[in-house]
């Protein structure tokens, strides 16, 4: 594993990651605390079918993309909201970010949304942070030492079979792979625990990394939700594998994740299934 660089000011690459979700969060939580409570919905732009963005979002990535271009400068990062796609991902540093995951949560005053942040080598996500600012609750990966859920140390579940599985999952914005994925479960979930979608990809992927989900599935995600999971399965000692079977990347746009005996088990399951 590539040693992770210091910052201009030699701050850890964890700590900058840190002041950048604790800058998002003392932004995004009173926004959500002044219209959360009441159910309401706050205002919001359709980007499309099922994917919103507020102010709040523009803001959250303002204030961490300060903090990155001040103690890593020239690194480039890919942002949900604002980047330029970042066409050599394979090569050098390079941050990944999504303000908020589950915003549709956020604006509906659903406390399941969180900061996702990471770093990536050569594209290979060595640190991942989420942080959910109503709990509070921190997920850090850093591959090669470890994971750590609010600073205790944390592992994937130690499920051997799907039988054992609490599985997440999501659907995305693609009509047509969500149909897909929702006849694949449908078929499947005889065979799992229990099936549930938390609505955001990057708090199941925590979840899945630290074991409070065996396994997560998705049909389509972007780089900015799974980049910081991805580290954070491999630093909990699990695996995650796209839809041909392979190592998953930032670019995967579907796969499964969590113990490694499902993982396995779920792709060999899935082996003839469109979804593949």
């Amino acid at each position: 594993m590539a040693d992770l660089p210091a910052a201009k000011s030699g701050a850890s690459a964890l700590d900058v990651a840190r002041q950048a979700a604790r800058a998002a969060a003392d932004i995004m939580l009173p926004a959500y605390n002044s219209f959360g409570s009441s159910g309401l919905p706050v205002e919001k732009t359709v980007k499309s079918r099922g994917n919103f963005l507020t102010k709040t979002d523009l803001e959250c990535e303002k204030a961490a993309l300060a903090i990155l271009a001040a103690e890593y400068p020239g690194v480039p990062v890919l942002a949900e909201e604002t980047s330029a796609a970042v066409s050599d991902w394979q090569n050098g540093l390079l941050w990944v970010v999504d303000p908020i995951d589950g915003t549709a949560n956020f604006a509906r005053g659903i406390p399941t949304f969180a900061f996702n942040i990471a770093l990536c080598s050569d594209g290979e996500p060595l640190l991942g942070l989420t942080l959910q600012p109503v709990t509070g609750d921190e997920f850090v990966g850093v591959v090669g030492q470890g994971l750590t859920v609010n600073g205790e140390p944390a592992r994937v579940s130690p499920a051997e079979t799907m039988s054992e599985c609490l599985t997440g999952f999501g659907l995305g914005y693609q009509y047509d792979r969500s149909k897909l994925i929702l006849g694949l479960l449908a078929d499947i979930w005889p065979g799992l625990q229990m099936l549930q979608n938390v609505g955001s990809a990057a708090i199941a992927l925590a979840y899945a990394a630290s074991g409070r989900f065996d396994l997560f599935v998705h049909s389509f995600l972007g780089p900015w939700d799974v980049a910081a999971g991805l580290a954070q399965v491999r630093a909990g000692g699990g695996l995650a594998l796209d839809r041909a079977g392979e190592q998953a990347t930032i670019f995967s746009e579907g796969f499964v994740a969590g113990a490694s005996g499902p993982v396995r088990e779920f792709v060999a399951a899935t082996k003839d299934r469109p979804w593949r």
